[in-house]
């Protein structure tokens, strides 16, 4: 359980955030990131280049970079606006004019955040050692590029209506969706025309009344939807392992790839419960790095000493709830167990009167290091009660 995950997006559909990045390798064997160009930009910002460097050094971190972001283009041919799926990319600005070259890009890239001239070309050396990058466009993840097999999918009608469904029950009023609403995609080569009855005016009205900066949304932001669960399911069959995306994406993978992310649907419920029931009032550890309560230096020092606890994880049983493996572990007794109750008191006081003779009871002795030994050795409560909990509720 909890062997590999891939991480590309945050769960509400932005950039990858540090929380959850930190859950991953505090649960997980192996953590690989597929990093963007907001994704990577947000995390130098919140971290640092030096602590990202760390992280990717780590011997169960890897990553992928790619400086493409997939988007929908709309042209308006006359009254009509034609679609087509585009990776486009920063090549530079005003300031500095075109950069050539992936290295002068990351470069720039780096030295936007504070970094001066040197030592940006130092770090983005760095990162070139550790994270190979590669295009979306191109051959390397799919043939013909995530574009191309995107274009298959808007070819089946039922499934882009089933699509579309699912996107707006999640991101507008359902009250302003009509109960017959219609979302037709008619090809038109590389390109393709959207016909909806869905009033695209209302929504952004019904919009700026309740959050006033926020920006219009229209047939081409809705489609971008169906390319990026693309690019995720080409994702998820290239590397393997448990996939972590938006929960938009995620619905409209489970379409036509059910099985797909059903590993990953499991293990979210697993630690959801594991943190609601063992963790308990404690804040999350996503919440306590996003909200920048701790931060994510002093979060690795707490994962330097998880080893155990991870271990702990992978050996949990895939069919076996989280929650429940826990507690049998932490009140097993081993051998103590099968001596006779009698005997299990004596030796326990015994114990606790000759190493705290004043208080001289077992509760009092309960979280000794001598009575942990007799109640056989390390148990996953022990890191969750000494290290995660107290790096939890920092106040």
């Amino acid at each position: 359980m909890f062997e590999k995950i891939v991480l590309r997006r945050s769960d509400v559909g932005s950039a990858l955030t540090i929380g959850e990045i930190a859950e991953a390798l505090l649960f997980y064997q192996n953590v690989h990131l597929v990093l963007d160009y907001g994704s990577l930009t947000g995390l130098i910002k919140k971290i640092g280049m030096p602590t990202l460097l760390s992280l990717l050094s780590r011997p169960n971190v890897s990553a992928v970079y790619s400086e493409e972001t997939l988007g929908t283009r709309t042209d308006n041919v006359g009254p009509i606006q034609i679609h087509e799926f585009v990776a486009f990319m920063f090549t530079g600005d005003q300031t500095v004019g075109q950069l050539k070259g992936s290295k002068k890009r990351l470069e720039y890239i780096v030295e936007r955040q504070g970094y001066k001239k040197k030592q940006a070309r130092k770090l983005v050396e760095r990162f070139r050692r550790h994270v190979p990058i590669k295009k979306l466009s191109g051959n390397y993840f799919v043939n013909g590029g995530i574009m191309k097999s995107a274009l298959d999918d808007i070819n089946d009608q039922e499934f882009i209506h089933e699509s579309m469904k699912r996107v707006l029950t999640r991101e507008i009023d359902s009250g302003l969706v009509p109960s017959d609403f219609t979302f037709n995609v008619s090809p038109m080569g590389k390109k393709f025309q959207i016909i909806t009855n869905i009033d695209f005016n209302s929504i952004n009205s019904k919009r700026k009344q309740n959050t006033p900066e926020s920006s219009d949304v229209t047939p081409a932001h809705f489609i971008n939807n169906v390319l990026e669960a693309r690019a995720d399911t080409v994702l998820a069959s290239h590397y393997g392992g448990d996939f972590y995306t938006s929960e938009i994406s995620s619905a409209i993978i489970r379409l036509k790839h059910q099985e797909l992310l059903r590993r990953i649907g499991i293990d979210k419920r697993e630690l959801r419960e594991f943190q609601d029931i063992v963790l308990d009032q404690a804040p999350s550890l996503k919440e306590v790095l996003n909200t920048g309560e701790r931060t994510f230096p002093e979060f690795l020092k707490v994962l330097d000493k998880s080893q155990k606890f991870r271990e702990w994880t992978r050996g949990v049983n895939p069919d076996e709830k989280l929650v429940k493996a826990y507690f049998q572990d932490v009140t097993s007794e081993g051998w103590i167990s099968k001596l006779p109750s009698k005997v299990v008191r004596y030796v326990l006081g015994s114990v606790a009167t000759a190493v705290a003779p004043v208080a001289g009871a077992v509760g009092s002795f309960a979280d000794t290091l001598v009575t942990e030994k007799i109640l056989g050795g390390w148990r996953p409560s022990h890191f969750i009660e000494k290290k995660l909990k107290p790096f939890l509720q920092s106040d």
